[in-house]
C-alpha cells in the first residue's frame, strides 16, 4: 500500500466516526452521511498538491462541511407552509406539530449556515454543531482564541440577520431606557 493510502486509512480510523457524525448532523440523514463519507474519502484520495496540506483532519473536516452544504443546496425543498405562517406554537409538547416546527426551524438554520462563507461557516459548525472550544477552533484554523471568538460572534450575528431574529437580549429581560424628565 502507498503512503497516501496508509495516511487515509489512519485518518479514517482516527477521525472517521467524528466526520460521519458531523455529516449526519449537517444533513439530518444517516444514509446521506454514509454516501458523503464515501465521496469525502474519494476527494481526499484524489487531492492534488497533497504535500501542501499541513493538517489532514482540518482539510477533511472543511471538505466534509462543504460536501454537506453542497448536498443541502442541491435538495429541492418543498414546504407546505413556512414558519412565517405559524405565529406561535399550539402547545409546547413534543407532539407531531411541535416536532414538525422544530424540524422546519432546524432546516432553516442549516440553510442559513450554508449561506455563510469560508471561515465563518467553518467556525460556526465547529463551535455550535461540533461543540468545540474556542481554543480548539483557534488551533485548527491557525488564529488566536480572541480571533476565533470574534469569528464565531460575527457568524452568529450574520445568521441572526439572515433569519430575521430579534436582536433583543438573550436572557429574555427587556431593556428599559431611562429618560431625564
Amino acid at each position: 500500500m502507498s503512503d497516501r493510502h496508509t495516511e487515509l486509512l489512519e485518518l479514517l480510523d482516527k477521525f472517521g466516526a467524528g466526520l460521519h457524525a458531523l455529516l449526519t448532523r449537517l444533513t439530518l440523514r444517516e444514509d446521506v452521511a454514509e454516501e458523503l463519507m464515501q465521496e469525502l474519502f474519494l476527494k481526499l484520495h484524489g487531492t492534488k498538491d497533497q504535500g501542501r496540506i499541513e493538517c489532514w483532519y482540518a482539510y477533511a473536516r472543511r471538505t466534509a462541511i462543504n460536501l454537506a452544504f453542497d448536498w443541502r443546496r442541491r435538495q429541492a425543498t418543498r414546504r407546505a407552509c413556512s414558519l412565517d405562517d405559524l405565529s406561535e406554537r399550539a402547545s409546547e409538547t413534543d407532539g407531531p406539530l411541535g416536532k414538525l416546527i422544530s424540524a422546519e426551524e432546524l432546516e432553516q438554520v442549516l440553510a442559513a449556515v450554508g449561506r455563510l462563507h469560508g471561515a465563518s461557516r467553518e467556525v460556526f459548525v465547529m463551535r455550535y454543531i461540533q461543540q468545540s472550544s474556542y481554543e480548539e477552533i483557534a488551533e485548527q484554523i491557525g488564529k488566536t482564541v480572541h480571533q476565533a471568538r470574534a469569528l464565531c460572534f460575527r457568524a452568529m450575528s450574520t445568521l441572526r440577520d439572515m433569519l430575521g431574529c430579534d436582536p433583543s437580549p438573550a436572557d429574555g429581560k427587556e431593556v428599559q431606557h431611562v429618560t431625564d424628565e
